[in-house]
């Protein structure tokens, strides 16, 4: 295989003496123009194995034609800020040693929130990049402006194509597909592209060749982990999880580790909650914990998030630490991470392989540990080994009853010191619900098998909050209470105008309340004294109706006695003052007396 003497010196500078067997399998034929297909275990050298080409194909176009103003001649997509930023990066170092006498090839990031578009339209206008890096949103918008002419574009990365052929990125995909000219070459690249299915051929490639690397890790030879990841799971309470975490993060020896959390919210929670805990443990044992904590999750800024990558990237702490969501998951290739941890797996099985991929890279020995809950969960792990995933158990670390007790006091005192450290914990832990109910596994992950209880004390909560998932509670306690450790009433917010508006709002509402209470109880007593009232009433209508009656008898008794006097002595023709008035009734009725024919 020819490779330009200048990029593979360049190589070679920045480390890299032998090719990977991914690398070895795809260069040759993107750089000979055919379509691939890659798929590889991570941390095998997937970057390189596209960087390498798209380089050798700009350096042609130099040789041959050059670019014209407003032209580019590569485009690499990726689903997240971070892995694109991660990729130009790749890019620029082996740029930087590019030789004097060689056209100058340069790339430029797109991504949103860092700058603007109209910033973007005129560094590209003003630098001329040949290469452009960035994520579908900024890409689309970018390709759809009149000052950029795609008709130059030789080739078409898409990184983690699974992910961008999936139902969130398929149609700013095809939509960017569809700008560029068809005589092209694409790369799809990623650990897990069987996930794809024939999306893949979405993106317009011509005979596409598939190339698979997969581990020769016994004792399954197809395995798809690196032979250098070694996959744990432990089986606990959700209650028992985070007191598991810090035990592990404070007493194991590692270097660097990403802890996975469900959701952002639960991300910005337990980051602010593990650093007081740490901090807590350096004042008992009289030491400076040398724990460095990072937090990045998908709702911060493009700016903060690319900024606290670099910083656990480059961190020189004795133990680094970096709570994340998936959005950390992909691509990402952060030197000397050799512990991952997920506190709850991921809602889409193929996640799993990415976020432990982060760790046992490039050879190098990495250790991913998966928590279960008890119950239904545990069969996770053979779900996982259908997909050729061999998850092994290891034994929870034992917490002494001393340390769990301080850890409860001190998380709660913690946590009473702002009543918005409360409210924060009730969101996480609703957002944690709703995740959990998505789970592709859901025969597994059920939501009406949860623990509710168990997890709301692993966020604090002493009550549990109003939601439709409490129909699934077992002795559901009375009024949603766990315990009653928290007066309500009397917790505080340390912003004092949050704290005026409660305390505005909770006399409001002990006027609401009185005054119900006093509604409750004069109705009480109307109906109380209705119900005397409606009996003498009704006493008095009944003697009214005796009273009517007599009269009415007596009024017949006296016209029988006055139609009498002129009728025989043997009584023929005298009637029955009662019989009168029982004719008197059935008229009234309308009931009729005769013989009917049927």
């Amino acid at each position: 295989m020819s490779i330009q003497p200048w990029i593979k010196d360049a190589l070679t500078s920045l480390g890299f003496s032998q090719l990977t067997p991914v690398q070895t399998s795809t260069i040759p034929l993107l750089s000979q123009n055919k379509d691939v297909v890659v798929q590889a275990v991570t941390g095998s050298g997937k970057t390189l194995a596209f960087v390498i080409p798209v380089l050798e194909k700009i350096s042609k176009i130099y040789r041959e034609d050059g670019l014209s103003r407003s032209h580019f001649g590569a485009l690499v997509l990726s689903p997240t800020r971070e892995l694109a930023s991660q990729t130009a990066k790749v890019f620029d170092s082996i740029l930087e040693l590019q030789p004097e006498n060689c056209p100058h090839i340069k790339t430029q990031l797109l991504v949103g929130s860092v700058q603007s578009l109209q910033e973007d339209l005129q560094r590209f206008l003003t630098d001329k990049p040949q290469i452009l890096v960035g994520t579908p949103g900024r890409v689309y918008e970018f390709l759809s402006s009149s000052s950029v002419n795609t008709s130059s574009c030789e080739i078409l990365i898409l990184d983690e194509a699974d992910k961008l052929l999936d139902v969130s990125f398929l149609a700013t995909t095809e939509a960017i597909v569809r700008f560029l000219p068809r005589q092209r070459r694409t790369g799809l690249f990623s650990a897990t592209i069987s996930d794809a299915g024939d999306d893949i051929f979405k993106t317009g490639m011509t005979n596409p060749v598939k190339i698979t690397v997969k581990s020769s890790s016994l004792p399954e030879e197809d395995s798809s982990v690196p032979t250098n990841l070694g996959l744990f799971y432990m089986v606990l309470k959700p209650e028992m999880k985070l007191k598991v975490l810090l035990e592990l993060l404070t007493k194991y020896r590692y270097h660097k580790t990403i802890v996975y959390f469900p959701t952002c919210t639960g991300v910005t929670y337990f980051y602010s909650m593990f650093e007081n805990l740490i901090r807590e443990i350096g004042k008992k044992e009289g030491i400076d914990i040398p724990i460095s904590l990072f937090s990045l999750h998908g709702k911060l800024e493009a700016k903060p998030r690319l900024r606290t990558l670099t910083k656990f990237a480059e961190s020189t702490t004795e133990k680094s630490v970096l709570f994340t969501t998936d959005v950390a998951a992909r691509g990402l290739d952060i030197p000397d991470v050799d512990l991952v941890i997920q506190v709850d797996p991921p809602t889409d099985p193929a996640m799993f392989l990415h976020r432990s991929g982060r760790t046992g890279r490039a050879n190098k020995v990495g250790k991913a540990i998966a928590m279960l809950n008890e119950g239904r969960e545990e069969d996770y792990v053979g779900f996982m080994a259908v997909k050729e995933v061999t998850l092994e158990q290891m034994e929870v670390p034992s917490i002494s009853t001393d340390f769990s007790e301080w850890y409860d006091k001190t998380f709660r005192k913690w946590q009473l010191m702002d009543r918005v450290r409360y409210d924060h914990a009730v969101r996480s832990y609703v957002g944690y619900v709703r995740y959990y109910s998505k789970h592709v596994a859901s025969s597994i992950f059920r939501i009406r098998g949860l623990d509710y209880v168990s997890l709301a004390k692993m966020y604090g909560l002493t009550r549990l909050p109003k939601m439709p998932e409490n129909k699934y509670v077992e002795n559901f306690p009375e009024g949603g209470f766990i315990d009653h450790s928290i007066d309500f009433d009397r917790y505080k917010y340390a912003d004092k105008v949050k704290e005026a508006t409660r305390v505005q709002e909770l006399r409001t509402q002990m006027r609401k309340r009185e005054r119900k209470e006093k509604s409750l109880k004069k109705k009480g007593q109307e109906k109380k004294n209705s119900s005397w009232s409606d009996k003498t009433g009704k006493k008095e209508t009944k003697a009214e109706r005796r009273e009517k009656m007599k009269r009415r008898r007596e009024a017949v008794e006296a016209k029988i006695k006055e139609d009498g006097e002129g009728e025989a002595e043997d009584g023929d023709g005298e009637e029955d003052w009662k019989e009168v008035v029982l004719e008197s009734k059935r008229k009234k009725r309308g009931v009729i007396e005769g013989e009917y024919d049927l």
